[in-house]
């Protein structure tokens, strides 16, 4: 018999398998910045954000595409990046995120501070 946690472990593998960390979208012949998927959700009574490390390419602009599937709104907010918005409950949000310099930026909920925090990591290309 699985445990309550195993059961969370294999919904968060089905979750992170069924969305794709990142993709591109070609309108026109053209390549447009990248999207990347980020889930916010409960999970052993915390909220956390899927996948907790954000990697993107430094220089560049990027989508965050959010859904957080939880039935209160959360915050998301990197200050870093001037960032700081309200992820209304049950819905898919979308945060621009302005091209950065290389480095490791804190992301948290600024709506709930105990929260888990997870990271921004800009690379170089």
């Amino acid at each position: 018999m699985r445990s309550r946690s195993q059961f969370l472990g294999l919904g968060v593998a089905w979750l992170l398998l069924s969305l794709p960390a990142t993709a591109e979208h070609h309108e026109a012949g053209e390549m447009s910045e990248p999207v990347i998927q980020v889930v916010s959700t409960l999970i052993g009574g915390k909220n956390v954000f899927i996948p907790s490390t954000l990697v993107v390419v430094s220089g560049k602009p990027h989508t965050l595409s959010i859904f957080n599937t939880t039935d209160k709104p959360h915050g998301f907010s990197i200050p870093a990046a001037k960032i700081q918005e309200v992820l209304p409950d049950q819905v898919e949000h979308e945060v621009k995120l302005p091209a950065m310099k290389a480095g490791v930026y804190p992301i948290h909920c600024q709506l709930h501070p105990a929260h888990r925090t997870a990271t921004l990591l800009v690379v170089d290309e």
